[in-house]
């Protein structure tokens, strides 16, 4: 009884057929998915961290919503008519049910992979799998996984269905599906012959999603673009590089667009700006003393901790310095008090290479060898170990571009009486890495300067050059030591042959990231020749569809990274690992990488001009808004080799907030760790920049609807305003991966932020007009040296981004945490119904435990009736011989009934139970009297009623066989 009141019980939660995966799932009406755990709706139900139920459908994510007809899950899922869905990328169709990383299912098709779902329809499971009719993409994620199709696909795009109109499940990720995509999502597709199984199931999932296209209207170009995404989506990739996505891309200029105060630089006086007074000093390349601009900087630093050396006293900086619109670039050596945080403290030790070049002197020989941005760490002999990039000037290529490659060189440092600092001398300088793998004639890992200056894009069977937009890069090396004493290097870099730049990168949908939707909005912006933008300055529709065609064909931008070997101060190269960030289709230039350890976590930050980029709608939307496009990245990862995650989901850290031309505008990120102990700023790190782009930008003004530089004008407003190193702010990281830029600045040429270190609010501003210098709002320039499209520029007004703090006002969206719906997921009131597990009372069946009421069983013994048998002796004839009654002993045997003492097991039964039983047995007497208690002794009588009852019963046998014999002798 008891077992079944339990399979009632059971039978509550399972009213038709169970379904086996891992776990099992069930549903009552059309179909049922398992992964997890478990969860029930009138129609379907599919499970995931969390679970929800509703009407007709049920739908699973990290978080799960509930509707009269359908829920869905976000990173992107969406459901259909009466399903149930649960994947990062997972859709089902008409009354099915799927389970995948990305899975397809049809009306009438079943496949099977690792688990197992059903339904009374169909059933689809598989590792990955392009999807039909209300398929969903991952919202912003970049594994093989979401696009692999190892897999099935129906080959019908979709099924006219007037009922699924009214049921399709409203999509997550970046869209909105509308009743117009429905529709078509709903229509049949005439050219379905010509799209294979992935493409179709990628475009029903791009539709469902919000697509606003119209499959019967695909051109030829882009059903033959469609039809190339499962080649090139689905080969091998490297796991350990993370991928700087498309759809990541857009978010970076999206944010710059909207001056979010959480990425926004904070706004500059200009008239508080002040040049270096240290870079006023002798060029190097000129041999002439100049007023020079100075931009990537970099102090020397502890290559462990990344705090700022202390060198005698000193903290050292090197920095990239040269006379404006002279192409001179060089490095020089600036110092200033340990901890100090004067602008004018700071001195210039001079051009770190001088008399070091080899019988290079001067003029264009030193113009044709130059030395970039790098890192530096001093040594316990008191040298300062130098990283650098070596850039020498190559006029045999196409592009003619510098032929780049990592160096490395010993300084010997001299510290003068007087306090001075000077180079004693350049030792083991020499070319460390130049991308080439020891295994392979080209760069595996990383583009070698051979391979790009072979590399000729062919295009519509033209060479393509685009001002350059292909570059090469090999530079910027950042040093860094793990805490087991590893050197290493990170460096930027671009892709080599394992994933190499071309056009066919343009049809692996791991580069794109966002959702199905974006992906083909995205795809079909690409290969459209003819796609257009409104000019800011003409107010012309201009063509950009080829430009940025090519320049997706052409990116494949990269930080890398090395492990070192040799001495510390003559260095080699040990290994070389993958990348590990790429760009590859999405941007040619993510440079400076730079590397601070808070904790146990390694955060990488990285600058960028978004119009190295291929999207250029999004860069140039930007422009519109502020007038620049520069920002930093970042990432973070435990270990340094790989498994970076983009810092705020989407990478960005810092974006500009005002035009490229006015004096306050900034670029070349580079952090550093704060040694403050003030709970204002723990968990922070310190920005630092150049200020003001270099060749004298800040100081055109409009003469005549023209940017001029005019002499006169320049030296009665104060004279050149050229670049300078920028006041320092402060940016906090959070170790949920989430950054914000704060309210803090301080001095310009600040690289120490320290307890003593002076906080600066007269330099900061909220206004954006106080940002330039009176000349310099509405000059056209010519951006091509400062933004790389080389059109003329009439920079805009950004409104001013901090007043509109009223985004702050988006912690209403706080609010919608609150979403009490989230608490209808309490609703699942519907695990109450494991109250019907409270039929575990049924456990009382254990009472059915009583059935060991057999062990009455043994009242069985009471069955001496056994001694019946004895009446087989009615052969007792041999009772002729009375003699035999002495047998009575034999009932002695009967002592064998003692056994009977077995019944003292009833004791065990001394539940009342017991005594019900030996009324079945028929023994009243023997029943009435068991257990009973002699008042004198507490013993029971029971052995001398059974001793008497025997000897009665053994008279009475006697007496009834002699009655019986009489009367047989009678008859």
């Amino acid at each position: 009884m008891g077992i079944s009141l339990f399979s009632l019980g059971l039978g509550m939660l399972v009213t038709s057929q169970p379904v086996s995966a891992d776990v099992t799932a069930t549903s009552t009406s059309s179909s049922a998915v398992r992964t997890d755990a478990i969860s029930e709706s009138s129609s379907s139900a599919a499970k995931a961290e969390t679970t929800s139920a509703s009407s007709s459908s049920a739908v699973k994510a990290e978080t799960t919503s509930a509707s009269s007809s359908s829920a869905m899950k976000a990173e992107t899922t969406s459901a259909s008519s009466s399903s149930a869905v649960k994947a990062e990328t997972t859709s089902a169709s008409s009354s099915s049910a799927v389970k995948a990383e990305t899975t397809s299912a049809s009306s009438s098709s079943a496949v099977k992979a690792k688990t197992t779902s059903a339904s009374s329809s169909s059933a689809a499971k598989a590792e990955t799998a392009a999807i039909t009719t209300a398929g969903v993409a991952n919202a912003d994620s970049q594994t093989s996984a979401e696009v692999t199709a190892d897999s099935t696909s129906t080959s019908q795009v979709v099924t006219n269905n007037s009922n699924n109109q009214n049921n399709t499940a409203q999509p997550a990720g970046n869209s909105t599906s509308t009743t117009q995509s429905t529709n078509q999502a709903n229509s049949q597709i005439s050219n379905q012959g010509q799209l294979n199984q992935f493409a179709t199931g990628f475009v029903n999932r791009a539709i469902s999603e919000g697509a606003n296209v119209d499959p019967n209207n695909f051109t030829q170009a882009q059903i033959d673009a469609l039809n190339k995404l499962e080649k090139y989506s689905t080969t091998k990739k490297n796991t350990d590089t993370t991928q700087f996505t498309y759809y990541q891309f857009q978010q970076a200029a999206e944010k710059l667009a909207e001056v979010d105060p959480q990425y926004a630089i904070p706004y500059f006086k200009a008239d508080q700006i002040q040049n270096l007074p240290a870079a006023t000093a002798k060029d190097g390349q000129t041999g002439k003393v100049a007023n020079m601009d100075i931009w990537d900087s970099w102090p020397v630093q502890d290559p462990t901790t990344g705090e700022i050396a202390n060198w005698n006293g000193k903290q050292l900086v090197i920095a990239m310095m040269g006379t404006p619109n002279a192409n001179s670039n060089h490095l020089y050596l600036l110092y200033n008090d340990y901890g100090g945080d004067n602008f004018a403290g700071w001195k210039n030790a001079g051009d770190i290479f001088a008399g070091y070049r080899g019988d290079k002197k001067t003029g264009l020989e030193i113009f044709d060898d130059q030395e970039w941005s790098g890192s530096a760490y001093p040594l316990d002999d008191g040298s300062i170990q130098l990283f650098y990039t070596h850039s020498k000037y190559e006029t045999k290529t196409i592009n003619h571009q510098n032929h780049q490659r990592i160096a490395t060189a010993n300084l010997k440092m001299k510290l003068n009486a007087d306090g001075t600092i000077s180079i004693a001398s350049v030792d083991n300088d020499h070319t460390l890495f130049k991308g080439k793998d020891n295994a392979s004639a080209n760069g595996t890992h990383y583009q070698t300067f051979d391979q790009w200056a072979h590399n000729v894009t062919m295009f519509d069977g033209h060479k393509e050059d685009f001002g350059g937009a292909d570059n090469f890069a090999m530079r910027d090396p950042h040093i860094v030591k793990d805490s087991q004493g590893n050197r290493y290097l990170v460096f930027e870099a671009s892709t080599g042959d394992d994933d190499y730049q071309s056009e066919d990168q343009i049809y692996d949908l791991r580069n794109y990231g966002g959702n199905a939707k974006f992906q083909l909005e995205s795809l079909f912006n690409l290969i459209n020749n003819d796609y257009s933008v409104k000019d800011k300055v003409t107010g012309k529709m201009i063509k950009i569809g080829r430009d940025m065609r090519v320049r997706a064909s052409q990116a494949n931008a990269a930080i890398g990274i090395i492990k070192l070997g040799g001495t510390e101060n003559n260095p080699t190269v040990a290994e070389v690992y993958d990348p590990i960030i790429s760009a590859v289709m999405v941007s040619d230039e993510i440079e400076r990488p730079d590397i601070v350890k808070i904790g146990d976590t390694y955060y990488l930050f990285a600058a960028s001009r978004l119009n190295r980029g291929t999207n250029d709608a999004a860069w140039r939307k930007a422009n519109d808004k502020v007038g620049d496009n520069v920002v930093t990245l970042g990432w973070y990862s435990k270990g340094l080799t790989k498994g970076f995650k983009p810092l705020n989901g989407n990478g960005v850290v810092l974006t500009s907030t005002v035009p490229a031309n006015w004096r306050t505008a900034t670029y070349s990120y580079y952090a550093v760790p704060t040694r403050s102990t003030d709970p204002r700023f723990k968990n922070t790190v310190l920005i630092t920049a150049y200020m003001t782009n270099r060749n004298r930008v800040a100081d055109y003004r409009n003469k005549d609807g023209k940017a001029v530089l005019d002499p006169d004008f320049i030296q009665e407003n104060n004279g050149e305003h050229n670049s300078t190193w920028a006041p320092s702010f402060l940016l906090r990281v959070n170790p949920d991966g989430t950054t914000r830029v704060l309210p803090y600045v301080t001095n310009q040429g600040v690289w120490d932020f320290n307890n003593a270190t002076k906080l600066n609010t007269n330099i900061m501003t909220a206004k954006a007009d106080e940002a330039y210098l009176p000349w310099e709002k509405g000059v056209p320039f010519d951006n091509g040296s400062i933004l790389g499209s080389g059109q003329d520029w009439v920079d805009s007004m950004p409104s001013d981004p901090y007043t509109p703090t009223a985004p702050t006002a988006p912690t209403a969206p706080t609010a919608p945490t609150a979403p009490t719906a989230p608490t209808a997921p309490t609703a699942p009131t519907a695990p109450t119904a494991p109250t019907a597990p409270t039929a575990p009372t049924a456990p009382t069946a254990p009472t059915a435990p009583t059935a060991p009421t057999a062990p009455t069983a043994p009242t069985a013994p009471t069955a001496p009736t056994a001694p019946t048998a004895p009446t087989a002796p009615t052969a007792p004839t041999a009772p002729t011989a009375p003699t035999a009654p002495t047998a009575p002993t034999a009932p002695t045997a009967p002592t064998a009934p003692t056994a009977p003492t077995a019944p003292t097991a009833p004791i065990n039964p001394s539940q009342p139970t017991t005594p019900t039983k030996p009324v079945q047995a028929g023994q009243v007497a023997a029943t009435n009297f068991v257990d009973q208690r002699l008042p004198q002794t507490g013993e029971t009588d029971q052995q001398h009623m059974t001793l008497s009852g025997l000897l009665l019963l053994a008279m009475s046998s006697l007496l009834g066989l002699f009655g019986m014999t009489k009367r047989q002798r009678k008859e």
